[in-house]
């Protein structure tokens, strides 16, 4: 089975989601034979798309910026299973693997479609492959005390690209603790329940057990938000500033 990890961090290999992403892989190589291969983005060259839709007219499917994005593309194609492991920047995507995003413009057509996420009043644009056999994984943390309510965005761009229903998720509020090392205790429980996550993903799909494990919080919230503001070295009475102070 050929896996791609497209690592969104610009933290790349020191990236808190890349150690629950590592753990998903550990759990599907314990079910089935790999080749993984992890793409750094923010160390690859990835330009922004220019919205000049050359690969709709002039050079149908191929991108018209001379960079890396030709060589991902081939590899998306190439692969079983791909891996979206990206922090939360700003309820949404990091800017680079945005951009990765947006260059994905080759692999449709320039036809107007049914939307893939279900709803009848929305459009989309078909395919120009058949990815009906690709499967896809969403990993990522974010810095808020739970991971529900904050990727409604992040969802709703995955319902329309991938098709909703089509892609599984694995997303981890507290993300800042994972590399901690005086909390492993209770971290390399959590990354455990990912593991496991992996193996069951490869056989019979992640299931209920297992789903309910990964929502479960690694700290309450008055714990981790106390442990939160308290790393800014700031009080929340000074975290406030006026409007009026930059006039």
């Amino acid at each position: 089975m050929k896996v791609l990890v497209l690592n969104g961090s610009p933290k790349h290999e020191n990236s808190n989601t890349l150690c629950l992403t590592n753990a998903f892989l550990d759990g599907m190589a314990e079910k089935m034979t790999l080749e993984t291969e992890i793409l750094p983005i923010y160390k690859m060259n990835i330009r922004p798309c220019m919205g000049c839709f050359c690969c709709w007219s002039k050079t149908p499917g191929k991108c018209c910026i001379n960079d890396d994005m030709a060589w991902v593309i081939d590899k998306m194609l190439a692969a079983d299973v791909i891996i979206w492991s990206f922090p939360l920047y700003y309820f949404s995507l990091p800017s680079k693997l945005k951009s990765l995003m947006d260059r994905q413009l080759p692999l449709n057509l320039p036809l107007v479609s049914k939307s893939t996420d279900g709803n009848p009043d929305s459009g989309s644009h078909p395919s120009r492959y058949d990815l009906s056999g690709k499967r896809y994984v969403l990993i990522s943390t974010c810095g808020f005390y739970t991971s529900s309510g904050n990727y409604d965005s992040v969802n709703f761009m995955f319902d329309r690209c991938l098709g909703k229903g089509n892609y599984e998720t694995i997303y981890c509020g507290q993300g800042e603790l994972i590399r901690d090392p005086k909390l492993h205790n209770r971290t390399n429980t959590y990354l455990k329940y990912v593991k496991t996550a992996g193996a069951e993903f490869v056989t019979q799909g992640i299931t209920k057990v297992t789903r309910e494990s990964l929502s479960e919080l690694l700290y309450p919230r008055n714990v981790f938000e106390q442990m939160a503001d308290a790393s800014w070295g700031i009080t929340p009475s000074e975290s406030t500033e006026k409007i009026s102070d930059y006039n």
